[in-house]
């Protein structure tokens, strides 16, 4: 096999393919196709037909080079918007390397070649099967094996997926490579050949300088304990079942915090769990601590060094301390915990070197953290999550507070700062309402050494949740994200569904209270008067039950519009398209 005998979708004059995606419109595939190459265009969730023909044909009149669609993403029907695609000039789709049955059923009968990215033979295998053109191999090692498998058992192009610097990787074209993805600019800043040559078309374009340097300043690394992150980014531990290992450990490859939560492990390994009517039989049957270990142990493995792992534990949840100390036993870098202040925290690590960051929603509540844990435990928190009233699930204000602007998270910041200059430099991380870089930027600026987000990273492959979970928020507008009645007394803010009209008429599921799940509840008294147990139907949301589902969200759930992997969100956060931090 030659790579003159291999077929690279479009025909582009320079193979390669556009590999990452940033943000503010699609001039980047305009000048990847410009310059020769094959430029990308990612489809959100839920294509509308029109929207994309509009689009396309915006594109189409600033070029008429190469270009494909990367449809990965797609949870809703596409049969339309690839009747679109070809009409308005498409040359090629990129999919993943499964397929559900709703888009291999829209695929059915296209004429458009596609590219299926693989990670490993295996995956290689079941995308040939399904009549795919090429193969995208992510990542870099392992390509001379995947080489000489491949070549025994396929006639397709092949690419090989590039991140860093492509001055050695010449040598692969006469592997039989037909060309490569391109992930990072610094491949084209210091690459040769073919690099060389796009870069230079490339800079020959006018307003196309940013596909080779960043327009933006680096962000600050995040320090905690003993703890050196190369981006200041904590992802926010969400139960039951969004934030487990898949997420958790997706994220810390990626250099971030990935935080596991504690909540409901059951649900996720039920091997030797006793379940009555459906449900785990009390708090430790629930919070299992086999199930914690092995989601641990799982996003640890997944995290492949980088980053931390951290396990967020609630402080309101029966078996409190249990939980903590199976979490630190088995081996979590990090410890996050609120609702609720956690005063006996350090107690309960004691001996292990475990960063410890609670939860605060006020300077006053970081007052009183520091006081006892200093006089009780002679230290002091790690880092502190600030968590105003933008964010998903539970609340620590009123109702009346949610929307004061006096306790919105930049009027409230200066004050938490000011407590923490009191007692030391420890890093105050901000959460609720981040969306974008830009979001982040301004809260660094204003004193935070790091950001929280959560519901951002629902809108990923890797995220635990399932796929209707990830639907309910991807469907969502401004006004379906509202505050409800909780268990626990405060507000929640989660997406009115089919789950809430229901509590409204009175025809919601009875409450049972087998799981015994959040002290404040006192057994189901507080299931009782909000209508509705909290376990249970945070269960039925991670088991995909639209209908009687609780689904959280943080106020900007409404502006997920698309599926990305964990890595091209990071990148995107960040602004370091292709984490060339992590090979520094």
């Amino acid at each position: 096999m030659s790579a003159s005998s291999l077929v690279f979708p479009g025909h582009p004059e320079l193979p390669l393919l556009q590999g990452w995606y940033p943000e503010g419109g699609d001039q980047l595939a305009q000048a990847w196709a410009n310059s020769g190459g094959a430029g990308m265009l990612r489809l959100p969730a839920f294509p509308d037909p029109e929207e994309l023909r509009l689009r396309l044909r915006q594109f189409r009149a600033r070029t008429s080079g190469s270009f494909g669609l990367d449809i990965r993403g797609v949870l809703g029907p596409l049969r339309e918007s690839l009747d679109v695609a070809i009409q308005e000039g498409a040359t090629f789709l990129l999919q993943g390397s499964k397929l559900s049955d709703g888009l291999r059923q829209a695929l059915d009968g296209c004429t458009l070649p596609r590219l299926a990215s693989v990670s490993g033979p295996q995956e290689a295998r079941v995308a040939l099967s399904d009549r795919i053109e090429g193969l995208i191999l992510e990542g870099q090692e392992g390509w001379q094996r995947w080489m000489e498998e491949l070549r025994s058992s396929c006639n397709q192009s092949v690419l090989a997926n590039v991140e860093g610097s492509g001055a050695s990787l010449r040598e692969w074209f006469a592997r039989g490579l037909a060309g490569f993805q391109v992930r990072s600019p610094r491949t084209l800043r210091d690459g040769e050949g073919v690099f060389s040559e796009f870069r230079r078309r490339l800079s020959a374009l006018g307003g196309a300088s940013e596909c080779l340097e960043s327009r933006l300043d680096p962000l600050p690394r995040l320090r905690i304990r003993n703890l050196n992150l190369p981006y200041p980014v904590v992802q926010g531990g969400m139960g039951v079942g969004v934030s487990w290992s898949g997420l958790a450990g997706a994220v810390a490859r990626n250099g971030c915090v990935g935080t596991v939560s504690a909540i409901g492990t059951a649900y996720g390994h039920p091997e030797g769990v006793k379940f009555v009517q459906g449900r785990p039989n009390g708090p430790q049957e629930l919070n299992s601590g086999p199930a914690l270990r092995r989601i641990i142990h799982d996003a640890l493995e997944n995290a492949q060094g980088h980053g931390a792992v951290a396990v967020n534990v609630l402080c309101a949840i029966n078996d409190y301390d249990r939980v903590v100390r199976e979490a630190v036993d088995a081996g979590a870098q990090m410890v996050i915990s609120g609702a609720g202040l956690p005063l006996g925290l350090p107690e309960l690590t004691k001996g292990s070197d475990a960063a410890l960051v609670p939860i605060v929603s006020s300077a006053r509540a970081l007052k009183l953290l520091c006081k006892t844990w200093e006089r009780k435990h002679g230290r002091l928190p790690d880092a502190v999550v600030l968590e105003g009233p933008e964010s998903g699930g539970h609340q620590g204000y009123s109702p009346d507070q949610c929307v004061d602007p006096a306790f919105a998270l930049e009027s409230i910041l200066p004050q938490v700062i000011a407590e923490r200059d009191q007692w030391g430099s420890f890093p105050v991380i901000v959460a609720g309402g981040i969306w974008d870089n830009q979001d982040i930027r301004r809260f660094l600026a204003l004193g935070a050494g790091g950001v929280q987000m959560g519901t951002r990273f629902v809108g990923t492959f890797e995220c635990d949740a399932s796929n209707v979970f990830k639907e309910v928020l991807l469907r969502s507008r401004k006004e379906d994200i509202q505050l409800m009645k909780s268990p626990v007394g405060m507000p929640a803010r989660g997406v009115r569904t089919q789950l809430l009209r229901d509590l409204e008429a009175g025809t919601a599921p009875r409450v049972a209270c087998i799981s015994k799940c959040l002290v404040p509840c006192e057994g189901g008294k507080g299931a009782m008067a909000a209508g509705y147990c909290i376990a249970d139907r945070l269960a039925d949301a991670y088991q995909g039950k639209a209908d009687s589902g609780l689904f959280f969200s943080g106020s900007n759930g409404y502006r997920l519009q698309e599926l990305v992997s964990v890595r091209e969100l990071i990148e995107t956060l960040t602004g370091d398209f292709g984490l060339e931090r992590l090979a520094n």
